[in-house]
């Protein structure tokens, strides 16, 4: 877990390092790199690559589609720490879909921490008008996003393989953002290919390592790890970027932590 987290939070240094390649490249080039892998991956597990539900395996590579395009384009609206912070509000969502469409019960502390986070990210925008509204609302929607498409998941683990459910993002996504690259093409130079590079490349260590940790232990044992993300998050962002996060962000960000924190001890 801890290799997939620092894996990822690479992949979110090198998404806010390219600002002049549009996001929708970024994300294009990324499917590229992805969609190689997972077929490599399926022909391993020597299973079917359109796999067998595949109603939802479109809904989850939509979804996830929608989520990576709100979080590259709120990385690069926000200072890194403050996206990467909203972005990791997927476990509240989550909880919400889980009772909205499954009617679990949710302990009501869980909902009060809820509101706690939430506060918080209210409380940043109240305080600090320099940060981007589009920015904090796309931040907001990739949580959602992300939490639908792990709840799409939870269906798809009873009739597909892992390969398959990864290989339909970029299935879906590669076609999807095909019309824009001909439109918003800028050729990267020889700084922005290496960053291109090294998020498809992070990006698949972390997923990795991810459904590793996630088959040897329990999520709930090792969920806490997430917030290390956020960490190094705002150490990148000082001292790549000189993102210096405000006396007023930090009273927000400060309750957002706080909700998500006390949601994993209860």
């Amino acid at each position: 877990m801890l290799f997939s987290i620092v894996s990822f939070s690479l992949m979110h240094l090198c998404v806010k390092a390219i600002p002049g390649i549009p996001v929708v490249q970024t994300i294009f080039l990324r499917s590229i790199f992805s969609i190689v892998f997972c077929y490599i991956a399926i022909k391993q597990a020597k299973v079917s690559v359109w796999g067998n539900n595949k109603p939802f395996l479109i809904l989850r590579g939509l979804v996830g589609m929608l989520s990576l395009i709100c979080f590259f384009y709120s990385i690069q609206l926000l200072p890194l720490g403050t996206a990467v912070t909203i972005g990791n509000l997927v476990p509240f969502f989550t909880l919400f879909l889980a009772f909205l469409f499954l009617k679990e019960k949710i302990l009501h502390l869980k909902w009060l921490f809820f509101g706690i986070s939430f506060l918080g990210v209210f409380l940043m925008k109240g305080l600090d008008k320099e940060l981007s509204t589009l920015g904090i609302v796309l931040g907001l929607c990739a949580a959602l996003f992300t939490a639908t498409a792990h709840f799409v998941v939870r269906t798809l683990r009873d009739t597909d393989d892992t390969s398959v459910i990864m290989f339909y993002f970029p299935f879906i996504t590669i076609p999807c953002m095909l019309p824009f690259i001909f439109t918003a093409w800028k050729t990267p130079n020889a700084k922005e290919w290496l960053f291109l590079l090294l998020i498809g490349i992070t990006t698949h260590i972390g997923q990795l390592f991810l459904t590793k940790a996630y088959k040897h232990e329990e999520v709930k044992n090792i969920s806490y790890v997430y917030y290390l993300g956020i960490v190094l998050s705002f150490v990148y962002g000082i001292s790549f970027f000189g993102e210096f996060i405000s006396l007023k962000s930090s009273a927000g960000v400060g309750l957002v932590i706080l909700g998500m924190v006390l949601n994993i001890l209860i």
